[in-house]
Order: structure tokens, then C-alpha cells, then sequence
């Protein structure tokens, strides 16, 4: 796993911690996910808030990962299948 993220547990959605001051953003369902050289998740559930990118597996309500972080951006998009088979 990368720095700063973290395998979460959770019971369908995850925790936001509105007690201090964490909100929910957004939330995007039909997110793949794919870590470094594993294969790719089944689809999930993206929720941001103001600290973290949570994502949540569909099929598997339990499993998910989250990550803290101070800013978003969005980066490139890869249509090049020597990089990933799938467009991402």
C-alpha cells in the first residue's frame, strides 16, 4: 500500500468524524480501484470529505481503504493499455 493509505473496515458506509468538523463532500458510486500491481477492486463507492478519500467495495460493504490529504487534483487521465488495460 502507499503512503498514507490504510485498509479500512466499516458497516456499508464509512465514519465521518463530524465531531471534528470532518464533512462529506461527495459521493460517486461505480468507482474501480486499483492499487500498485494488484488487480483491479469490483466497483465501489468514492466518498470525499474535507480530510479523507474514502473508497468502499461494492459487493463487499466491509472492505475498503481511505487516505488523508490536504488538497485534490486531478492529475492525467491514461488511455495507454502498456501503462493499465483500462482506461483511467
Amino acid at each position: 500500500m502507499g503512503l498514507g493509505l490504510r485498509e479500512i473496515r466499516c458497516s456499508g458506509e464509512p465514519l465521518v468524524d463530524s465531531e471534528n468538523g470532518e464533512e462529506l463532500m461527495r459521493v460517486q458510486p461505480g468507482v474501480g480501484i486499483a492499487l500498485a500491481d494488484l488487480p483491479c477492486e469490483s466497483p465501489g463507492t468514492l466518498y470525499i470529505t474535507n480530510k479523507q478519500i474514502i473508497w468502499v467495495n461494492d459487493v463487499d460493504r466491509s472492505k475498503g481503504y481511505a487516505v488523508d490529504f490536504l488538497s485534490i487534483s486531478l492529475h492525467a487521465i491514461s488511455r495507454d493499455p502498456d501503462t493499465y488495460p483500462l482506461h483511467c
